[in-house]
């Protein structure tokens, strides 16, 4: 569980971050070009996905070295 929430959490809080920022920009740009409701939505849904890749992508990289530790620590204490 320690190994999950060590690699939760920070990738969890990037995410947020990223979101936030890539969402903003996206209705900042839609509205600023005059576009419709439905097109302003769908680029919000369309960064949503990318930004759902993302946090799996940082959450594969974070977990990586979490692995790695636990194992080390496994074998100190064999």
């Amino acid at each position: 569980m320690k190994r999950f929430l060590n690699a939760f959490i920070p990738t969890f809080l990037i995410s947020e971050i990223a979101a936030i920022t890539f969402m903003t920009a996206t209705w900042a740009i839609l509205s600023e070009l005059h576009a419709g409701v439905n097109v302003i939505i769908g680029g919000e849904v369309v960064t949503a996905i990318g930004v759902a890749a993302l946090a799996v992508a940082i959450y594969r990289r974070a977990s990586r070295p979490e692995a790695v530790i636990e194992a080390a620590s496994d074998s100190e204490s064999a």
